[in-house]
C-alpha cells in the first residue's frame, strides 16, 4: 500500500510541474539547445523548439545541395519542397521579404539600418491559410534568393528543346504533292512509315536542362503513330495505328506491291476508295525524366502531319 502511495504521490508531482510550466509559458531559448528565440515585428518574443531534437533543416536561401548537381532540402530529417507560395527555404524556415516592412525602430530589426525583414514559415504553413498563423520575423542582411525552377519545370524545358514532331509521311502510293504522277492501285496494301528519319521524329531522344545546381535528363520515345485516310467528302476510309517498335514504320523498298508492310500500313482490305484522299499522321510522344531525386512522365500534345494521295483503279480492256 504504502509503495502505490508513493508511486501516485510522483505522477501527481509530475502533473503538477506540467500544468505551472504549462501556465509560465514556454522555456526560455537558452534552457533547451533545439529552441530558438524569434522577434516580431511588435517587439514581443516568440519561443520555436525542434519537436524531435533534430536538425531544424538543411540547406540556404534558395535551396541547400547536397552535391552531384542535385538540390534537396530538410526538415526533421525528411525532404521537403525548396520552395513554396511562402517563400524560399532558408534551413530553418519558408523566408520572403515581409510586406510591408516593419518601422526601423522596431525591435526586430536589433539596431539595424540596412538589410530587410523576412518573414519565416514554417513547413507547417505549406497548403494552408494565409498569412500563416504561425509565421515570425527576422533581420537578415540581404533578402533570400529567388526559388530556382523545380525538376517538372527543368523536365519541360527539355522537353521543348526535344522539338518533337511528326514527321515527313512516306508512302505507297507517294505523295501527289511530290509527285504529281504517282497514283496507287485500288485493293493493294499501302505501306506508311516517317520519312525524315530523326531524333525528333522517330526518337528515342534525351535532354538535360540544368539550373540552380539542379539537373534533369529527360528522353521522348515515340510511342505510338495513328493514321488515317479520308476521301474528298471527309469520310474516313481507312485507320489503323502503329505503337511501339512499328510506330516508325519500314520505308518501302521495292519487292512485290501487293506484299503489305512488315511493321505499319493500311492492308488491302482498307485499300477500296478510289479518288484524291488525305492521308494524316499524328505521332503520340511520351518524355520519361528523372532529377533532384524525382522522377516523372510527360505526355506531349500529339503532332500531325498531312498529305495528298492519288489512288486508281485498274480497268481491263477487251479488244476483239
Amino acid at each position: 500500500m504504502l509503495k502505490n502511495l508513493g508511486t501516485a504521490r510522483s505522477i501527481f508531482l509530475v502533473a503538477g510541474f506540467a500544468l505551472v510550466m504549462g501556465l509560465l509559458g514556454p522555456m526560455p531559448a537558452g534552457a533547451d539547445e533545439n529552441c530558438r528565440e524569434v522577434s516580431l515585428p511588435d517587439g514581443s518574443v516568440k519561443i520555436i523548439c525542434q519537436d524531435d531534437g533534430g536538425d531544424e533543416g538543411s540547406g540556404g536561401p534558395g535551396g541547400g545541395g547536397s552535391g552531384g548537381g542535385e538540390r534537396t532540402c530538410e526538415f526533421n530529417e525528411s525532404e521537403i519542397a525548396c520552395s513554396s507560395e511562402f517563400g524560399v527555404w532558408d534551413g530553418r524556415c519558408y523566408a520572403r521579404v515581409a510586406s510591408p516592412q516593419p518601422p526601423k525602430s522596431t525591435p526586430v530589426w536589433e539596431g539595424n539600418d540596412d538589410g530587410v525583414i523576412l518573414e519565416c514559415n514554417p513547413p507547417g504553413c505549406v497548403g494552408g491559410p494565409a498569412p500563416c498563423p504561425d509565421r515570425s520575423f527576422y533581420w537578415s542582411p540581404t533578402a533570400p534568393a529567388a526559388p530556382g525552377p523545380s525538376a517538372e519545370e527543368l523536365a519541360q524545358r527539355a522537353v521543348a528543346a526535344m522539338n518533337l514532331t511528326m514527321g515527313e509521311i512516306g508512302s505507297t502510293p507517294p505523295a501527289s504533292t511530290s509527285d504529281p504522277n504517282a497514283v496507287g492501285t485500288i485493293g493493294l496494301p499501302i505501306w506508311l512509315w516517317i520519312a525524315d528519319r530523326a531524333e525528333n521524329t522517330v526518337g528515342p531522344i534525351t535532354r538535360e536542362e540544368s539550373d540552380g545546381g539542379l539537373t534533369v535528363a529527360a528522353t521522348g520515345t515515340l510511342e505510338r503513330t495513328e493514321w488515317t485516310l479520308t476521301s474528298a467528302s471527309g469520310a474516313t476510309v481507312g485507320a489503323i495505328t502503329c505503337d511501339g517498335p512499328n510506330a516508325a514504320g519500314t520505308p518501302y523498298d521495292g519487292r512485290n506491291s501487293a506484299e503489305p508492310s512488315p511493321t505499319c500500313g493500311f492492308g488491302a482490305d482498307l485499300n477500296s476508295s478510289p479518288g484524291s484522299l488525305t492521308l494524316t499522321g499524328t505521332a503520340h510522344w511520351v518524355v520519361e525524366w528523372q532529377g533532384g531525386g524525382q522522377s516523372g512522365q510527360i505526355t506531349v500534345p500529339p503532332q500531325s502531319n498531312s498529305t495528298q494521295v492519288r489512288i486508281g483503279e485498274l480497268q481491263a480492256l477487251l479488244r476483239n
